[in-house]
């Protein structure tokens, strides 16, 4: 067995394995131990350390890579540092990984993208001292490097390793999370999805229904359509306050890991909260965040393009352990690109702090500064805007516009935007609705410095198509606007827009199979694509092409493969029974709402007489005897 010393590691070469066994800020960030069986070392490539830098030896492990590059050299498993000091203790070690080498090529075909190199070929000037070992020139290698393989080769994906001496594997581990929500209310959590990560495997996955908290546990049409559950399939199911005692448990002290953190996360604090319970802090990533970083060639980052695009299985999108599987399996791609051992190694070398979260409080993934970068802020998190001041001059080109932020500002944090906006009397507000009229795009920088689009930036191109006055202003207009310069065009709020109601329509969120299956269309496109223009013409008190649309979805939800033996969607029929009480046209109200309970009836579903549906029944009956 021989050791030998790095800058926060120690490398053990025994008969069968190399052993790299880190300490300090290295071992909480890459791994406390790295272990590879000898029989795999492909390759090595050397940096000699400078008056300047830090040296390493970069292992190729199974077959050769690329070089690392300073930024992501020192979070690699495979890669040991040396400081100037250590130049002795780092040569004998490549005189070590040489034998190795020569060795493992003896028994196998040499690899056809390069041919090995003796040592006397990676660095002439070395010279072997009396005792054997091996000194490194006091000068610098030429361009302070030294590599092993000419050609360049396809860069290798870090595999799992195994401390030989317990059998645990020492690569990232986590829990990747999804929740599914019976309504609006983020809170209202009646599905649950974990899936483990045990050095960099998935361990267990887990897929639980519960109740959601009282008061949050109605099941709204468009929830259930998106992931196909309703009251009746959560009715016997633990409460959500238990399975999150369930959900602790497994979490342990892991990180949590999701598609779009910030829904899920905060789902979870606002459950918690309904129901009166803590937990520990936690902290978490968001493959999202992660993926505009990481692919920003992407048309968009939404968790099926992503999976595609790496190639990860996502069989049943908005199944809670399918979202949760897959967000689990991006992850883990995405750190095996990085060659990352850890979750910290992976946020160290990405930039993107982890975020953390309590009941009270949560603050979001944050990209971090880099050397020679503008300070990026992140937009990201889960405080409240503040209200509009009462100050504030009524004749500011601000003054009452609902506006949101998106993105990163440059040198400005979200709060002190906010405070900004809102002391000029807008109202500030994180989502894009049919209510905002100033949407500030701020920048997500990717590695190669370029700007990825977000999806509230996409939400706003498509309600200003569509009609909805939306001025899309950048920082510098920003900055211009809160000046009090009006040569910026913002929305005039005594101008109300003239919205293309049919324009809103859009179903891109529904799976393709869904999308594209005739059965579920209403003129063209997925029935709930319908949603907002019923809303729309209802704000126009377009009552009659409202009930048209109304009308066709409802034959559609009535259809048993839409069904699939449940209730028809109830919004719908709700809607309708609503125009047809402000009209006071009671008979029709009654009928269509029958309609709806028979073809419950029908598909074998028991309706309670406190459904709001069977309620609004009794009280149109009410009327009409009046």
């Amino acid at each position: 067995m021989s050791q030998y010393q790095g800058y926060g590691a120690t490398v053990t070469i025994t008969s069968d394995h190399l052993v790299i066994d880190r300490s300090g800020v290295l071992a909480r960030t890459i791994g406390r131990q790295q272990v590879v069986a000898l029989a795999d070392i492909a390759s090595y490539h050397v940096k000699a350390p400078s008056l300047l830098s830090n040296g390493w030896v970069q292992l190729c492990v199974g077959a050769p890579r690329p070089e690392l590059g300073r930024g992501s050299a020192p979070s690699d498993p495979h890669t040991v540092l040396f400081k100037r000091g250590q130049r002795e203790q780092m040569a004998t070690l490549m005189t070590c990984l040489q034998q190795v080498i020569d060795s493992n090529q003896q028994r196998r075909t040499p690899f056809a993208t390069g041919t090995s190199m003796s040592s006397s070929q990676i660095a002439p000037n070395l010279t072997r001292a009396p005792d054997a070992q091996v000194r490194l020139p006091t000068a610098p290698l030429p361009e302070s490097r030294a590599r092993l393989h000419i050609p360049p080769s396809p860069t290798v994906l870090p595999r799992v390793s195994v401390d030989v001496s317990t059998g645990v594997s020492t690569g990232p581990s986590f829990v990747g999370f999804d929740v599914e929500t019976a309504n609006g209310a983020r809170g209202s959590i009646c599905a649950i999805g974990l899936s483990v990560v045990t050095g960099g495997q998935v361990t267990a996955t887990y897929s639980w229904l519960c109740r959601p908290p009282s008061g949050l546990d109605r099941f709204e049409p468009g929830n259930s359509l998106i992931h196909g559950l309703t009251a009746r399939d959560v009715a016997g199911q633990p409460t959500f306050r238990q399975r999150l005692g369930d959900m602790l448990d497994v979490i342990g002290d892991l990180p949590l890991i999701a598609h779009n953190a910030a829904f899920d996360i905060g789902a979870l604090r606002d459950a918690s909260a309904a129901e009166s319970m803590s937990w520990r802090p936690l902290t978490y990533g968001c493959t999202v965040i992660w993926s505009r970083r990481e692919l920003p060639e992407l048309r968009n980052h939404k968790l099926p393009t992503v999976a595609a695009a790496l190639g990860v299985p996502l069989l049943h999108h908005h199944d809670a352990s399918a979202d949760a599987s897959a967000a689990a399996e991006i992850a883990l791609e995405l750190m095996r690109r990085r060659g990352s051992a850890t979750v910290d190694a992976y946020a160290a070398a990405t930039g993107i702090a982890l975020g953390r979260a309590t009941i009270d409080a949560a603050t979001g993934p944050a990209a971090t500064s880099r050397p020679g970068a503008p300070t990026w802020v992140t937009m990201g998190s889960a405080s409240t805007p503040p209200e509009p001041s009462a100050d504030a001059d009524s004749t500011h080109p601000l003054f009452g516009q609902t506006v949101v932020i998106t993105g990163a500002l440059s040198g400005l944090s979200k709060d002190e935007a906010w405070a900004q906006l809102a002391k000029c009397g807008a109202r500030v507000k994180k989502t894009v609705t049919r209510r905002t009229s100033v949407l500030v795009v701020g920048t997500w920088i990717d590695d190669s410095g370029r700007p990825a689009i977000t999806e509230k930036h996409t939400q706003a191109r498509r309600l200003r198509e569509a009609g909805q006055q939306i001025a899309i202003l950048n920082q510098a207009e920003m900055d211009a606007v809160l000046t009090g310069d009006r040569s910026i065009a913002v929305p005039d709020l005594s101008a109300p827009s003239q919205v293309d109601a049919y324009a809103l329509a859009s179903d891109d969120y529904i799976a393709p199979n869904n999308r594209s299956d005739r059965q579920q269309q209403v003129r063209g496109r997925h029935f709930t694509a319908w949603v907002e223009p019923v809303k729309q013409l209802k704000r126009e008190q377009r009552y009659d092409e409202a009930l048209d649309l109304l009308l066709e979805c409802i034959e559609v939800v009535e259809r048993p493969a839409v069904m699939e033996g449940g209730a028809p969607a109830p919004w719908y029929t709700e809607q309708a029974a609503i125009i047809y009480r402000k009209r006071k046209d009671y008979v029709s109200e009654i009928a269509i709402l029958q309609r709806w309970i028979d073809a419950a009836g029908r598909s074998g579903r028991d309706v309670a007489d406190t459904h709001p549906l069977v309620a609004r029944r009794a009280k149109a009956r009410s009327l009409r005897a009046k």
